[in-house]
């Protein structure tokens, strides 16, 4: 169960040196227990350290802790910390720089990680277990600042086995069959190098549990991981056009099972809470949906776009705690875990009435889901995404 004991935006400050200077890693032996760090169990501050009297403990996995700090951009830092055990510490800015140390050490060890920080003012500095069977400690951590603008990166390279895709245009590992795979390849999405186009009123793709037709990318079955176990980070430009009275899912992270741990809709239907919820208006509420660690749903609008329309979208999950922007609007919470869990995007287009919100059709029957379409009018439903990228680290 993730309990979050402390949350403190720190600004993390600078100390003058001639050359090298200190950000400050507030807490940073754990005297003052958990001030200054958020935590997820199983961890505990504990009265074995390598420096004072407290040291931080972490008992298993999804065991993890953070602290955010302000730095200066493009400068190279250095990540220290005196551990014992088998863990890794690191950096995480939520913008696609991630580097980690990983070790496995039986006395109190110094290990340190460097990097160049990117075009950003603020970064995570985060400490977890690494799916042993012992505890793990941690104590003294500091990060000093070194020189400017290409410093590099010493140390070690990046752990988690991850992929960050591609600089410009689509992600490669999008569309190269790294990661995801496609449901719907009649019409392809890839219409170009930097554009997706997901139309499932062509595509017609349908799976047994479905309420309705999807052209979607999902995350393949050999790469599902738990959502404690993932840092990943989606972003895509969003243009919808779609009739009135309809309704898709544009984004979502799925259970093993049939469920779902969250979901984002683009929807001109009746349902209550958001910021329109008027059926067949032509005016469609973006909204989110996550499964907290309790199991319970909780939404949030985010905003309203018309057919023609276009927005920023970016989904950031965080080692199992997931953040949902778009239309300036944020909203995120620690989510339920899966073992298998896995990211899906695209037009996942839903098979309801928008007044009644009852299902129409009959899952696994495609034929069902085209006169339901007809019946309701739905006649266009096209989702366009441009400067799309998929960020993602594993353990």
């Amino acid at each position: 169960m993730i309990n979050q004991k402390s949350l403190f935006m720190l600004a993390a400050m600078t100390a003058s040196s001639s050359f090298v200077q200190a950000a400050t890693v507030n807490n940073a032996g754990f005297e003052d227990g958990w001030n200054n760090w958020n935590e997820t169990e199983p961890a505990a501050i504990s009265g074995s350290a390598y420096k004072g009297s407290k040291s931080l403990k972490i008992q298993g996995s999804p065991g993890r802790v953070y602290q955010n700090v302000d730095v200066d951009r493009n400068t190279q830092y250095t990540l220290s910390a005196y551990v014992l055990g088998k863990g890794q510490i690191g950096i995480n800015d939520l913008n696609g720089l991630f580097k980690s140390e990983k070790f496995n050490v039986s006395s109190w060890t110094k290990v340190s990680k460097t990097f160049t920080t990117a075009n950003t003012g603020t970064l995570q500095v985060f400490a977890k277990h690494d799916k042993s069977s012992s505890d793990v400690r941690f104590d003294d951590f500091s990060l000093t600042k070194g020189s400017s603008s290409g410093g590099g990166d010493t140390g070690g390279g990046d752990t988690g086995g991850g992929d960050t895709g591609s600089s410009s245009g689509i992600a490669s590992n999008i569309t190269n069959g790294s990661i995801f795979d496609l449901e719907g390849n009649d019409p392809h999405p890839l219409v170009n190098s930097d554009t997706l186009e997901f139309v499932p009123l062509e595509a017609r793709h349908i799976t047994p549990n479905g309420n309705g037709w999807r052209h979607e990318y999902k995350v393949k079955e050999s790469a599902r991981v738990a959502m404690t176990e993932t840092y990943e980070v989606f972003e895509a430009t969003v243009k919808v056009e779609m009739s009135d009275g309809g309704k898709t899912i544009i984004s979502q992270h799925h259970a093993s099972d049939t469920g779902t741990i969250s979901k984002v809709y683009v929807s001109d239907t009746d349902e209550s809470g958001f910021d329109d919820s008027v059926a067949d208006n032509g005016i469609f509420d973006v909204y989110v949906r996550l499964r907290n660690t309790s199991g319970k749903e909780e939404k949030h609008a985010l905003g309203t776009i018309r057919s023609g329309g276009s927005f920023n979208l970016k989904v950031v999950n965080n080692y199992g705690d997931v953040d949902v922007t778009a239309l300036g609007t944020t909203f995120g919470i620690p989510v339920e875990d899966d073992s298998e869990s896995y990211f899906k995007f695209g037009n996942y287009l839903q098979s309801q009435d928008p007044y009644t919100l009852d299902e129409c059709g009959e899952s696994g029957n495609s034929d069902s889901f085209k006169e339901c379409f007809k019946d309701l009018g739905i006649t266009k439903a096209k989702v366009t995404m441009t400067d799309v990228s998929y960020t993602r680290k594993t353990n």
